[in-house]
């Protein structure tokens, strides 16, 4: 009963601590669950600004992954952008910098800098990659173009001042990781609980009454004085008298029956050795297993003894009242008495008193009942054992959660950081100022505007889009083909079939950019140079030449081309100022000692043919020829194989002198520009040259390369 009252009592409270553990276990998931979003905003006054700047600190939080949110009275403009090109934008304008988030991401740092009040409207610059636009309120989702350092630019219209009130919101990275863990222990201690209750021990059967005139020494008490007070009562109540003092046991009652036996025997031999007698006196079953006899004298072990059998319990006191009777009644006769020693108690005699075997103590206690576990018990209790161990270890909560790092996972992770900050930082030196989405889109911008001025023959058409030799050519073009229909149109810009770039990774203005293209109306491919003179100005298309024929165009990066100052060597051929220098020599005479620099050329061999056809025409003037380069405008970028590509615009100048006051006439087209066919004096003809040649790396056993080049006037005049 204290064994069941004590699992009774330990079953209710694991049971108990099951259901607090379970429940704090659930309530981590619903009543205490974290909230889905955090959210940071700018806080407090802010100083008025045109424009505001959300930073790659703000950008990068929570892994970049938020919504921002912005709102404003009026008109907002959001652009995205890379630092460093916002920053060159900004220039000297008062601007108000979000800076970063608070350790509890609930705030957002800001900073302002003062500067002028207005600037033009940010919007449509060819720096930004995307632009986004609302009134009152905009909501965007942030997402990296690419590597490098990232801003956002947020503005009203450059004069208004920008909106300020900035949130972002993220997913809430506090998890609960003991949620799982805890309703697994409280489960397992609830089923711990159930198994203890429904384990509990069997409750023993009552003991069954004696009956009346029967004896049951084998129901009895194993302890020695009971059991021989009781048999006291049943002999003397059996022989109906007290005169003769009895044995105290049912031992002592056999020994004194043998003792009568032995004295009517004259052989000693035939009676009993004492001690088997006292062994064989008794019934098995008070004190042990009983053996049954069985058919052809086998013996049968009778089963435990805590099951029943009516049939062996019956069998076994007939034989002991039989005994007892004879005992009895007969004692006197040693006739009677010997058979039965013989029988019974000889047999068992000599069994238990065979050499190697103990002798059995006739006061031997049995051994206790052991309340074993049945099969499903010890099932469960392994059970409940490996569901609670299993539930001490470490558990992945549902929910996305940030494990705690261990030191040597903080070591790792800050040398990761570490690498990935270096390597952060060697990528933004070699970034490309623009992305291929923005080329194509620079390239559509700048062939529509030059289709626009084509078509109208306009040269302010192309003032925002085209600039310097390219601008120079066409406007010359559309003025000559105003006054001469024979005139043939300038080569057209196209952007359909973007066949290869080349863009500058410099973060300082001017910037340049290359691109090959090649439309349906284009005899062969064309090579746009574009610049971007300053931070707030778009890029510009300043020569546009053909591919020259059996050229290629050179491989490059697509991480972007480093910048080349003219005057570097370093692992090239020759600076690119000096081979801009040798190849103006080169076109100008036949003989030029930089003639085994540059391999042979079309274009090259058609300028000196040109000036050697004027020269030997020139009966009565006498002519100059030159090929100046502008080096101001001249941009050099590295090739992938070390080399560098070199785009230059060189005048070719044709510069006539009358001899003897000779008339000098000059071509139709000359005379536009002119304003006149003749002259006495002489002329003067400026011929617009771009130029792009590749110089290849020392040591490479190559010569300076003409890949792309044209022809085309833009000026005359008399003397």
């Amino acid at each position: 009963m204290l064994g069941m009252y004590l699992r009774s009592k330990i079953a209710i409270v694991l049971a108990i601590l099951g259901l607090l553990v379970l429940g704090s276990g659930i309530g981590q998931r619903t009543i205490w669950l974290p909230p889905a979003t955090i959210t940071a905003a700018v806080s407090g006054s802010v100083a008025s600004a045109p424009l505001t700047v959300i930073g790659p600190e703000v950008l990068n939080a929570k892994g970049g992954n938020f919504t921002l949110n912005i709102k404003s009275a009026g008109p907002i403009q959001l652009a995205v952008g890379q630092q460093r090109d916002i920053t060159g934008w900004i220039g000297d304008a008062a601007h108000t910098d979000v800076t970063g988030v608070n350790s509890d991401f609930s705030a957002l740092t800001t900073q302002s800098t003062k500067g002028a009040q207005k600037v033009p409207n940010p919007a449509g610059s060819d720096m930004w990659v995307s632009e986004e636009k609302a009134t009152g309120e905009l909501n965007y989702t942030w997402q990296a173009p690419g590597h490098g350092d990232w801003a956002l630019l947020v503005s009203s219209d450059g004069t208004a001042p920008a909106p300020t009130d900035i949130s972002i919101t993220t997913a809430n990275d506090a998890g609960t990781p003991w949620a799982v863990p805890l309703m697994i222990i409280g489960s397992a201690l609830l089923a711990l609980a159930a198994l203890l209750f429904w384990i509990a021990p069997r409750t023993p059967k009552p003991a069954v009454a004696a009956v009346p005139g029967r004896r049951s020494a084998g129901r009895n008490p194993s302890d020695p004085a009971t059991g021989a007070m009781e048999v006291a009562k049943l002999v003397a109540a059996r022989e109906g008298t007290t005169d003769e003092p009895k044995p105290a046991t049912i031992a002592d009652a056999r020994r004194a029956k043998r003792a009568a036996a032995a004295d009517d025997v004259e052989t000693p031999a035939a009676a009993p050795a004492p001690d088997a007698g006292h062994a064989a006196a008794l019934p098995k079953d008070v004190f042990g297993p009983t053996e049954t006899p069985v058919e052809g004298g086998s013996v049968e072990p009778k089963a435990d003894d805590t099951v029943e059998d009516t049939a062996s319990d019956t069998k076994s006191e007939s034989t002991v009242e039989a005994e007892d009777d004879d005992t009895d009644s007969d004692a006197g006769t040693p006739g009677d008495s010997g058979p039965a020693d013989a029988s019974g108690e000889g047999n068992s005699s000599a069994k238990d008193s065979a050499p190697g075997k103990p002798e059995k103590n006739e006061f031997a206690v049995a051994p206790a009942r052991k309340f074993g576990l049945s099969l499903k018990a010890r099932w469960g209790a392994a059970l409940a054992a490996v569901l609670v161990a299993g539930s001490m270890g470490p558990a992945v909560a549902a929910d996305s959660t940030t494990p705690a790092p261990t030191p040597s996972a903080s070591a790792t992770a800050s040398a990761s950081a570490t690498a990935s900050a270096t390597a952060t930082a060697a990528a933004t030196a070699g970034v490309p100022v623009l992305l291929d989405s923005q080329v194509e889109r620079i390239a559509v911008a700048v062939a529509g505007v030059v289709s626009t001025g084509d078509n109208a023959k306009n040269a302010k058409e192309l003032e925002p889009r085209v600039a310097g030799m390219a601008l120079d050519m066409r406007a010359a073009n559309y003025k000559i083909r105003s006054k001469d229909a024979k005139q043939a149109a300038p080569e057209p810009v196209n952007s359909s079939t973007l066949l290869a770039r080349v863009v500058t990774t410099a973060s300082t203005w001017p910037r340049s950019a290359m691109a090959v293209t090649r439309g349906a109306n284009n005899s062969l491919p064309q090579l746009l140079t574009l610049v971007q003179a300053s931070a707030r100005e778009n890029y510009k298309l300043v020569q546009a030449t053909p591919l020259l024929p059996g050229q290629t165009f050179p491989t490059v990066d697509k991480e972007g081309s480093a910048a080349l100052p003219l005057d570097s060597a370093t692992g090239l051929l020759m600076s690119p100022k000096d081979a801009v220098a040798a190849l103006s020599d080169r076109l100008t005479k036949a003989d030029s000692k930089w003639k085994a620099s540059f391999k042979e050329s079309v274009y090259i061999t058609s300028a000196l043919d040109t000036q050697a056809n004027v020269a030997k025409e020139a009966k009565d003037a006498s002519y100059v020829f030159s090929h100046t380069a502008n080096n101001d405008s001249t941009l050099a970028m590295r090739t992938s194989d070390g080399g560098a590509m070199v785009v230059v615009g060189y005048t070719f100048g044709i510069n006539a002198t009358s001899k003897a006051d000779a008339t000098l006439t000059i071509g139709a087209d000359a005379a536009v520009l002119a304003g006149g066919t003749q002259t006495t004096k002489g002329f003067v003809l400026s011929y617009a040259e771009p130029i792009v040649m590749v110089i290849p790396p020392a040591g490479a056993g190559s010569q300076i390369t003409i890949v792309s080049a044209t022809r085309s006037l833009v000026g005359a005049k008399f003397r």
